[in-house]
């Protein structure tokens, strides 16, 4: 039997507690967890942009140990000039093009640690795009997954100033001011360094030493450091003077950003696999040339799911109506968008309304966002038949708190690739009442259960009409397409990396 030897890259370490790449960290643990297991590839790991340290300035490579798969060779590109995640380098969108000092570690770890014969790039954050060239040139064949948008947006999400999908980048004007949120790179670095310098004295992220340190960190420069680096570093403590003239030459950095992106996919991917039809459609749109895009749906370890007793779950009207948001607290994802179409309901829908959210909010722009939005969730309570929170879930027990749940809502706002709450939903025999954007109306394909958050009254309106006709939730299942296994997406996967490559 032929060994390929294969390496797939991702800025975060999956591997590490906790991951901070969301739903394509656990991707890459559950593709590598059925490849090490089920075939006789050699399989190989590299992440960059996270692991920074005390020690050293220049980026160099190191391999770590993978307590998910030990037997899976694992390096880090450690100090890598581009930051990850994307909105530590949006400030640099030519930082994401090309980087001579990081390309050369890149270039030197395939020449000795390959050939790889299929390099896979999950994205392209904590280096550039010029290592899909090196890819290319090095002999592999160079997949690269669609998982996001950051080949065409610093932002990564096309979500514009945190408030409304971006449909124009207005030739990169609309990007000078999109990001709002105040980024501290040196008090990120400083604490990713106590990391690594945790890890080298045998304790982990989330061992006491570790945390504490952190959490000392954190108030010494918040409360002293920080105002101190105002003083000194602060843009606006000396004469600043800024003429309209000045921004188209900000925008044309993001406007050159994007297109030599979008230049470098097109001559050196091999095959650019697309997470739905709604992202191939969007790439396509923004000059990725349709010959080198594949649409493939991934797999879910959630398909292994055993359906609750009580699902699909029965409803007459007059009964309480169970609906679950699952996921995480964020305006893009449609949570504060839920709560107020919910509180605009008439008050006889509401008392006859159980209400579950589940979720965590671990984003810290979030958090004011969500301290202003609690008096309205209290307020909203106090109008249900039943309220439950829960602050965080375990992936294990999904099937257990979704146990005689009607109906799920996943209301992204912006054009979520394919969010993977839909599978889980799916895979425990709950319907889907989804928003228009993004991948998840693929799945849904039912027009009763999608709804258009642009469009005034639309969503109470489609929870109305399901609500009111109950044959509806099991009209659902005959539109609805089935969630794929991991075994069947690695299948078709195995089918791109054997295809003969120009």
């Amino acid at each position: 039997m032929t060994v390929t030897k294969v390496l797939y890259y991702n800025w975060d370490p999956y591997f590490e507690q906790p991951m901070q790449g969301g739903g394509v960290s656990i991707y890459c643990r559950n593709l590598i967890d059925y490849l090490s297991q089920q075939t006789d590839d050699q399989i190989n790991f590299l992440y960059s942009g996270f692991d920074y340290t005390f020690f050293r300035k220049q980026p160099y490579i190191k391999q770590v140990y993978n307590k998910r798969h030990p037997n899976t060779p694992t390096f880090s590109l450690v100090n890598s000039p581009v930051t990850a995640p994307a909105k530590f380098s949006f400030q640099e969108p030519l930082e994401n093009i090309e980087n001579p000092v990081l390309e050369k570690c890149f270039q030197q770890f395939l020449g000795e640690f390959g050939p790889f014969e299929i390099i896979h790039f999950h994205n392209l954050e904590g280096i550039t795009a010029n290592c899909l060239k090196l890819a290319k040139e090095s002999g592999a064949k160079v997949v690269f997954s669609l998982h996001n948008y950051w080949a065409v947006c610093p932002e990564v999400n096309l979500w514009r100033m945190n408030s409304s999908p971006c449909q124009n980048y207005l030739e990169g004007r609309a990007c000078v001011s999109c990001i709002q949120e105040v980024v501290i790179l040196d008090l990120e670095l400083t604490v990713r360094k106590v990391y690594h310098l945790g890890s080298l004295l045998g304790f982990d992220r989330q061992s006491l030493p570790v945390r504490l340190s952190e959490k000392i960190y954190r108030a010494f420069y918040s409360r002293i450091w920080y105002q101190l680096n105002v003083r000194s570093k602060s843009p606006l403590s000396n004469r600043l003077e800024i003429t309209g003239k000045d921004l188209p030459q900000f925008a044309d950095l993001y406007r050159k950003r994007r297109q030599e992106i979008v230049s470098i996919i097109n001559r050196y991917v091999d095959v650019a696999i697309s997470v739905s039809e709604r992202t191939t459609s969007i790439y396509e749109q923004y000059g990725v040339n349709s010959d080198r895009l594949i649409t493939q749906y991934i797999g879910s370890q959630a398909a292994h799911f055993q359906i609750p007793p009580n699902n699909p779950a029965t409803y007459s009207p007059g009964q309480p109506f169970q609906l679950i948001y699952l996921g995480t607290s964020r305006k893009d994802k449609g949570f504060y968008f839920l709560l107020e179409a919910l509180l605009s309901l008439p008050e006889e829908e509401l008392n006859s309304l159980d209400l579950v959210i589940a979720s965590r909010i671990i984003d810290a722009a979030e958090l004011a966002m969500a301290v202003q939005q609690k008096g309205q969730l209290l307020s909203l309570a106090q109008s249900l038949h039943r309220f439950r929170y829960y602050p965080g879930y375990k992936y294990e027990n999904i099937p257990t708190m979704l146990d005689g749940i009607h109906l799920g809502v996943v209301p992204p706002l912006w054009e979520d690739n394919l969010p993977q709450v839909t599978f889980e939903l799916l895979a425990c025999g709950v319907p889907v009442l989804c928003s228009n954007r993004g991948g998840a109306q693929e799945f849904v394909r039912h027009p009763a259960f999608i709804f258009d958050p642009a469009k005034e009254g639309d969503f109470p309106q489609k929870l109305r009409t399901i609500r009111e006709n109950p044959h509806l939730l099991t009209e659902f299942w005959k539109e609805a397409r089935p969630v794929k296994t991991v075994e069947q997406h690695l299948k078709e996967l195995s089918n791109i990396y054997s295809l003969n490559f120009l």
